[in-house]
């Protein structure tokens, strides 16, 4: 059985307050650690202090936008993203892989569904890199 510490971290960035509160709070239940943020600019600070176990991003975020942000995140993290679209479609499967999106939700979305492919996300990432430790593994370790 994992250690608490094992527990995926995942990294909510949504300026929708109901989403983030949906996602923020659902997903503790389903056995995930949680963190909203509501500003891409913030967000890339964050990414310079600790690292999380996957994304969880807002297509329509304000600001300098989602997909900016995942540009600007290229280099600096190769975690699996989740990005959820309002837009069925976009971004394209082309710009999906360049920006490193794995996964595209469209609403509605069904917390257990979502829980699900954040876990397979999460699970397949930590087989093809299993000696990077768990987020908050890394985190007491810098402490």
């Amino acid at each position: 059985m994992p250690s608490a510490l094992q527990r995926p971290h995942i990294l909510i960035v949504t300026d929708d307050r109901g989403l983030s509160d949906f996602l923020g709070e659902g997903l503790v239940y389903a056995g995930f650690w949680t963190s909203v943020i509501a500003s891409a600019l913030q967000t890339l600070e964050v990414f310079r202090l600790r690292s999380f176990d996957a994304i969880i991003l807002d297509a329509d975020l304000g600001g300098i936008g989602s997909l900016e942000l995942l540009r600007r995140l290229k280099g600096r993290t190769d975690i699996p993203v989740l990005l959820i679209s309002s837009v069925p479609g976009n971004p394209d499967a082309a710009e999906q892989r360049l920006l490193g999106i794995d996964r595209v939700l469209n609403p509605p979305i069904e917390l257990e569904d979502l829980a699900r492919e954040l876990f397979t996300l999460v699970g397949t990432w930590r087989a093809n890199h299993p000696d990077r430790p768990w987020a908050d593994e890394a985190a007491l370790r810098s402490a």
